[in-house]
């Protein structure tokens, strides 16, 4: 819930990132938030609340919040990175609950492809993809054909500004972090994670 005049809410995207509860999102989903709930996709109807922060990075867009092992039991399954390096032209899936449960509670899957291995203003910690993302994607995983993390939806190209400077709207233009980046700061963190050695 956010705070401002008055409380607000706000959704997003997450995913598991390790079996001891961590899930990854954006930060921009969970900034200004002082109760965050958790519905896991496994049943919906379940909901963690007062989960904690436990790493905020405004600059990447990237936080971590963490359930308690103790809350989920065994039914956590986690996203592993890819062991390889990601190539302009690989095919992506886009993960998510965009616009939140208005369109229903399970999961939405849109296909596309790595666009470009930069974000706008040759922005290195970024990937361009043309797989749709809406509102409420944001903090879901961007993944490769063998289902290994690559990235994490951000964002979108926004239309006002392209009309203002281009005179035009941009088509399948969309953003996510690479998962390097997040790999960072899993280590900084000392949080665990997995890599997908197989290439299958």
């Amino acid at each position: 819930t956010k705070e401002e005049n008055q409380p607000t809410q706000s959704s997003g995207s997450g995913f598991f990132i390790s079996e001891e509860g961590h899930i990854v999102t954006n930060f921009h989903v969970i900034d200004g938030c002082n109760i965050i709930y958790v519905n896991p996709s496994w049943d919906k109807n379940i909901k963690f609340g007062y989960v904690p922060v436990v790493v905020k990075d405004e600059i990447n867009d990237l936080a971590i919040l963490k359930v308690h092992k103790d809350l989920v039991g065994k039914k956590i399954k986690t996203i592993k990175f890819d062991k390889g390096d990601i190539k302009k032209g690989d095919e992506v899936l886009v993960i998510g609950y965009p616009f939140g449960d208005d369109f229903g509670n399970e999961a939405k899957i849109t296909k596309g492809i790595i666009s470009a291995l930069q974000g706008i203003e040759n922005d290195y910690s970024r990937i361009q993809i043309d797989a749709a993302i809406q509102p409420g994607n944001s903090g879901g995983p961007v993944l490769n054909q063998r289902g290994n993390l690559v990235g994490v939806a951000v964002a979108t190209a926004n239309i006002q500004a392209f009309i203002e400077d281009y005179g035009t709207i941009p088509q399948n233009m969309n953003f996510a972090v690479k998962s390097n980046i997040l790999k960072m700061i899993l280590e900084a963190n000392e949080i665990n994670f997995s890599l997908n050695d197989s290439n299958d």
